[in-house]
């Protein structure tokens, strides 16, 4: 950013220069030849010298007001000149400050799209630069994600966290975002989830229940803490997010074996859940979405529509269950059962419920993203339980 000062102080002096020798331009004097040559024919006229004096007299005269009035005329005209001149400079300035400003961010874009065939030297140097423009630019939140994710794939944890905190000032529910410190913190902390960690892992799956680094940061603390039917229950959704026969994919089901083992070995009274079997596929509550009079049906169809049940009265946003559905026609009509119930959670557990339902036009969830919107408060779960709720802008 240093080398653009030289082209500023430069432009400023082509400025000074033009301000100073334009005017001089511009409010020369004009030569008076028709009066001169005037005077020269009354000399061939006449010897008087009282009517020669006269003559000059008249001549000086004229030439000194005809000088004042091109001096204030061409004074006025080159004002002008002058703004339009110092305007145009400063525009130009601005302009290439900018565009010279933003050059580094252009080159470092290049350079990750290259990332592929870079060196380990090339991703050092990289990453040099991009700490560099991120605090010349702090409230760049790309170059913030960038270095959280990198320093906390290369066990700088405590540094992705100071950067992954940065992006939540300024956007605090961003799911990506709380699961990625959630994660961080959870390092941080010593490989334990603290009521913070717990918090924002919570907060990122209230919003978007298959955000990775929220469901690996609960199933690793739930793991750590011995609760091995929560933490399976967090397995088996990252599980099913992977491809099957993947490492990642067959990770997960490593992990959850050993959780099963964990629980046979302590001899709990209380089984592991198996993926689909002991779900209560009877209780729960039947939704029906419905528009507001107001609303243009037509505008929303095709939309996602996510349907959410929490414990009734609870102040904790992390969902029971969640539905994901596409609208195709109004009403829409939602079975809630425990075939919905996030990670760990049961909602045939419950007696009554909070609903929330959101449409999004993005496909992503959270009231952010929500283009309609409408609840219903503790309704109560069973087999034939039905609940209407009315969706506004």
């Amino acid at each position: 950013m240093k080398d653009l000062f030289p082209i500023a102080a430069a432009l400023c002096a082509i400025a000074a220069l033009f301000l100073t020798v334009l005017p001089m331009i511009w409010t020369r004097q004009l030569e008076g030849d028709s009066l001169d040559d005037w005077l020269a024919v009354r000399k061939t006229e006449t010897d008087d010298v009282e009517l020669l004096s006269d003559a000059q007299l008249r001549v000086w005269d004229d030439k000194d007001g005809e000088q004042a009035v091109q001096m204030i005329e061409g004074g006025a005209s080159s004002w002008r000149y002058q703004i339009v001149l110092v305007t145009a400079v400063i525009a130009a300035t601005l302009a290439i400050y900018d565009r010279l400003g933003a050059y580094e961010d252009v080159q470092i874009t290049r350079a990750i799209v290259d990332l592929g065939a870079a060196s380990p030297e090339d991703v050092t140097e990289l990453v040099t630069r991009i700490e560099q423009r991120s605090s010349e630019r702090p409230k760049n939140l790309d170059y913030r994600s960038l270095l959280g994710e990198y320093y906390i794939s290369t066990g700088r944890a405590s540094e992705a966290l100071e950067n992954f905190e940065a992006i939540l000032e300024e956007a605090p529910e961003a799911p990506d975002v709380l699961g990625r410190a959630a994660q961080a913190e959870f390092i941080v902390n010593g490989q334990a989830l603290n009521t913070r960690a717990r918090q924002r892992a919570e907060r990122a799956l209230a919003s978007d229940p298959r955000q990775k680094s929220a469901l690996a940061t609960m199933a690793m603390g739930e793991f750590g803490q011995g609760n091995y039917i929560q933490a399976i229950g967090y397995m088996r959704v990252l599980r099913d997010l992977e491809v099957p026969g993947s490492e990642a994919h067959e990770l997960m089901k490593s992990a959850i074996a050993e959780s099963e083992s964990r629980i046979a070995q302590a001899g709990t009274q209380q089984a592991a859940p198996s993926d689909e079997s002991s779900a209560d596929m009877t209780a729960g509550v039947t939704v029906i979405v419905t528009l507001d009079e107001t609303v243009d049906a037509s505008a929303y169809n095709g939309l996602t529509a996510f349907v959410i049940a929490r414990p009734a009265g609870s102040q904790v946003r992390m969902p029971t269950a969640v539905s994901r559905n596409t609208i195709g026609e109004w009403p829409l009509t939602v079975r809630l059962t425990d075939a919905n119930s996030m990670a760990g959670q049961s909602l045939s557990a419950l007696s009554a419920v909070d609903l929330e339902v959101q449409v999004s036009r993005n496909g992503q969830p959270g009231l952010v993203n929500a283009v309609l919107s409408g609840s219903a408060s503790n309704v109560t779960l069973g087999d034939a339980a039905e609940t209407l709720v009315t969706l506004t802008p």
